[in-house]
């Protein structure tokens, strides 16, 4: 099974170049462009974060409840995920051995592409808000999504890693939030 999954990833990795020479070419057309990915990288990730902390606070104001499954779930997610990683120590696009990848934000992080922890953490987060509130959860949920398409878009994950976090979050999110009694 192991190294069925390899040959696949492998594949992925392959044919991954051909695809980020179409986006980096757009981008490096304008160097606004680059600069708004950047900022864009940043601000949302920021933006997450802080609406987390604004989700515990409402929680612990109006819905006590809600408290415990919206720190825990997502806390399950973030070391799963971790674990995961850790474990399949994949490189990342500017590091692999193939065709050359310039990342569009630079990172010189080493291994650990494998699934991406910014895609699960943002979905892990709104799935929270999704649990206590519903608007906010489907805006997180647009801003979680925009965050995983940019990864491989930058040039820091392939689309594998980032589906892989996404799914990695959704399955522990609905079984922790919606499932668990």
């Amino acid at each position: 099974m192991q190294n069925n999954m390899q040959k696949f990833y492998d594949i992925h990795r392959k044919n991954f170049p051909g695809k980020y020479a179409k986006w980096e070419s757009f981008f490096r057309k304008d160097t606004g462009r680059i600069k708004a990915l950047k900022i864009f990288g940043k601000l949302s990730t920021g933006a997450v974060y802080i609406a987390y902390i604004l989700l515990i606070a409402y929680v612990i104001l109006f819905d006590e409840s809600r408290l415990l499954r919206s720190i825990v779930v997502p806390g399950a997610i973030f070391a799963v995920t971790t674990f995961v990683r850790k474990g399949i120590n994949a490189p990342r696009p500017y590091e692999y051995g193939g065709a050359p990848i310039i990342p569009l934000v630079p990172k010189s992080t080493k291994g650990n592409s494998c699934p991406s922890r910014h895609t699960a953490c943002a979905f892990a987060i709104a799935l929270a808000a999704l649990y206590v509130n519903i608007p906010a959860g489907i805006a997180l949920t647009i801003l979680a999504t925009l965050i995983g398409i940019s990864r491989p878009i930058m040039g820091v994950h392939y689309p594998l890693d980032v589906a892989f976090g996404a799914m990695i979050a959704l399955v522990i999110g609905i079984i922790g939030f919606w499932i668990i009694p």
